[in-house]
């Protein structure tokens, strides 16, 4: 049996919705010269036929707004572990120069990571700026996406220290809206409530690869890996519903019932209103969640026939948390093996 933490949590990171409401701390409203600022920035960049993803943070320099983006790398490493930045001076139908908003402001708050090509329409150097869209598969079918789907997403996380989505275009029927919530609260539920269910979240799950390996001849899924890890002093978390099933459906082996009592209580606590807040996004909002303390999905939405209208955000994987203590057979997130870079190395500047 892994090493559990049998006390509470109780700095910031274990919120619940009412937390969130009461304090707006985690919220980032630019101002209109912090508007300009990063204006500036990416005209530089387009003036010198640079996208996405090729250039460094030197390259983008936002002086005014610098220190409170250090303020919300904090939040997201040792606060909330979630930070909403309103107001980018992006427009809805200019994919290059959200691309290079997001990419810019990106590398305040880390290196960015491979994605996988199936969500790289823009042709974005080494995959790292990812669509967000429908493509019209279905999610339902083995090795699909959601994020290439507009299905409903359960709660997860993602395989990466932290997670940005820059919304470009909303969903026009209301749909498509995040939900986050803290694993940090749920696990001090289960501690005080399932304290069994909570042993079999710390033993592990094999999660479902979805083709996403480095070589032909790679297991299709993983090995264990623990949903909640106790490693260095720190708790971290790694959920995926959708890739547990899946990896259970490949290997031919059903979930024990003590294995399906623990994924269904972890969905029931993370999908509970009380947990979780939702935000409906705007042109312009940039989401960041902290992957280790914080879940994240979505409900579903229908795009309109009319072109160009459809929901589509870019995503960043990044790398944010070179010094924070991972479990080896944890470290890789449910993406172990997969091409994205899982290396602890410094972050550049």
């Amino acid at each position: 049996m892994p090493d559990m933490l049998h006390h509470p949590i109780t700095d910031a990171s274990a919120w619940r919705r009412a937390d969130l409401e009461r304090d707006e701390g985690w919220v980032l409203r630019l101002t209109p010269p912090q508007q300009a600022e990063v204006r500036a920035a990416e005209r530089a960049l387009a003036a010198r036929g640079l996208r996405g993803g090729e250039f460094t943070r030197a390259d983008f320099p936002l002086p005014t707004l610098e220190p409170q983006l250090a303020e919300a790398m904090e939040k997201l490493d040792r606060g909330r572990g979630l930070v909403l930045l309103k107001g980018l001076p992006v427009d809805r139908h200019d994919e290059e120069r959200a691309a290079r908003i997001l990419w810019g402001i990106g590398l305040y708050f880390g290196r960015g990571l491979k994605q996988i090509p199936r969500v790289n329409l823009g042709g974005y150097k080494d995959n790292l700026i990812a669509h967000i869209v429908d493509q019209g598969f279905d999610y339902s079918k083995p090795n699909v996406t959601g994020s290439s789907t507009s299905a409903e997403q359960m709660p997860h996380v993602d395989g990466s220290d932290v997670v940005a989505l820059l919304c470009l275009r909303p969903a026009a029927d209301g749909g498509g809206v995040s939900r986050v919530v803290s694993s940090m609260a749920i696990h001090n539920t289960l501690l005080a409530e399932a304290p069994d269910v909570l042993e079999q979240l710390y033993e592990g799950f094999h999660h479902d690869l979805r083709g996403d390996v480095t070589k032909p001849d790679a297991p299709p899924v993983t090995p264990r890996i623990p949903v909640f890890s106790f490693f260095g002093g720190v708790l971290s978390c790694n959920f995926n519903s959708k890739t547990v099933e899946q990896a259970a459906a490949k290997l031919g082996r059903p979930l024990a019932p003590r294995e399906r009592t623990a994924l269904d209580t972890m969905l029931h606590l993370a999908l509970d209103p009380s947990y979780s807040i939702d935000m409906a996004f705007e042109t312009g909002d940039l989401q960041l969640v902290n992957n280790y303390t914080v879940m994240h999905s979505r409900t579903a939405w229908v795009d309109p026939p009319t072109p160009g209208e459809n929901r589509l955000l870019f995503r960043l994987w990044l790398k944010s948390f070179p010094d924070r203590p991972l479990a080896p057979a944890f470290s890789g997130g449910y993406t172990l093996g997969a091409v994205h870079d899982t290396s602890r190395a410094s972050l550049p500047r």
